[in-house]
């Protein structure tokens, strides 16, 4: 009976690791993370999904991303799937590479930042120049329980 036991537990163990797995990294974003979305030139919506970083005392970030593609943007380099990223804060300046570690193929993005929101211009960029760039915004997101919490 004890072997039944502790075969049903582990069966339930690797059932519940599979399936967190398998979620969608687009929907259990980390607490303190930002709702993101990235415009073309057009204005037109080419990327959603979250943010998240913490400052560090040097005022240097770290943190991940989680995006995904909104239609069929074109040439937006790597700004798609999930990835670490890393800047550093000046004053309401807060400035992101979405791919530290490489010299070439980065996504950047520069803007102000007031602790609740960050918005600017996101850049593509080749060794060879600017490839395209846009416009985000990225605001705090809401966790469960915060609507109650305010009431």
């Amino acid at each position: 009976m004890i072997h039944y036991t502790c075969l049903l537990a582990l069966a339930a163990l690797v059932g519940m690791v599979e399936g967190r797995s398998k979620r969608n990294p687009l929907d259990c974003p980390p607490k303190g993370a930002l709702q993101y979305s990235g415009y073309d030139k057009n204005g037109e919506a080419i990327v959603r999904g979250w943010i998240f970083f913490s400052v560090g005392e040097s005022a240097d970030i770290d943190g991940e991303w989680c995006l995904d593609r909104v239609g069929t943007p074109g040439d937006i380099g790597p700004q798609l799937g999930l990835g670490a990223l890393s800047g550093r804060l000046e004053g309401s300046s807060l400035f992101i590479n979405l791919n530290p570690g490489y010299t070439d193929f980065n996504v950047f993005l520069a803007g102000t930042f007031d602790g609740t929101t960050y918005k600017g211009k996101w850049r593509y960029s080749r060794l060879r120049g600017a490839v395209n760039e846009g416009t985000f915004a990225a605001a705090l997101m809401e966790q469960p329980g915060d609507a109650d919490r305010t009431r």
